[in-house]
């Protein structure tokens, strides 16, 4: 058990706060949000130079976005990036959860935007900033960039189901198809603490509903 590695002792609390933080993401990844909490407030009181800070904010922001506590996330990526602007995991994901929440999209544009400056070759950054240009409407630009990003990391599902989301807007429903059949198939291979089952009874729904397109358009 994690706990039991605790010392005490101001010679053990760098260990110790690494402990915290480990116990609180195993807490999160059994959805024990309480638990997982309150192990990372421990971790935050044993942190004391700036980056242990703003490590332990960026998973503050990440536990809380898990548990769509949208509001107090942002509060916490925003702390970070206070700290140090240049954070570019931060930058990613405070500009991600904008766009997929579809607001303040021009924000979350220049914060994706910095991210991938600072880390060009990011698969994750650059499905974000695909992302966001398809929220945008800018779907050429949404296709270059989600592309870019499965080229880098070819079995994310999230990447999968973007280019799917893209495919359907623009009328490509085979390719949609494909891309959604492959996003189930990497969410099946992942662990379940991993994967959020609303975004897979989603896809499965927008695979089905395609797959009828589909067919009625080869029957006229």
């Amino acid at each position: 058990m994690a706990l039991a590695q605790i010392k005490g002792g101001p010679e053990n609390r760098a260990a110790d706060r690494a402990t915290y933080v480990a116990l609180s993401q195993i807490y999160a990844r059994l959805k024990r949000w309480k638990e997982a909490e309150n192990a990372l407030a421990q971790a935050d009181k044993l942190a004391e130079k700036p980056e242990e800070q703003e490590y332990v904010q960026f998973i503050f922001g990440s536990l809380y976005e898990r548990q769509k506590k949208y509001d107090q996330a942002e509060q916490a990526f925003r702390q970070v990036l206070k700290m140090d602007p240049n954070n570019s995991m931060t930058l990613n994901y405070l500009g991600y959860m904008l766009a997929d929440r579809n607001v303040h999209l021009e924000e979350a544009l220049n914060l994706i935007k910095r991210a991938v400056e600072l880390d060009p070759q990011n698969g994750a950054y650059l499905d974000s900033l695909g992302w966001v240009y398809f929220r945008l409407g800018h779907y050429d630009q949404a296709e270059e960039y989600l592309r870019r990003a499965a080229d880098k990391t070819p079995n994310d599902a999230t990447i999968q189901d973007h280019l799917g989301e893209l495919y359907a807007r623009t009328g490509k429903l085979k390719t949609a198809a494909m891309h959604w059949e492959r996003a189930l198939s990497e969410w099946n291979r992942s662990v379940p603490g991993d994967v959020d089952q609303q975004d897979v009874a989603r896809v499965q729904k927008q695979l089905e509903s395609t797959k009828v397109k589909i067919a009625q358009q080869q029957t006229k």
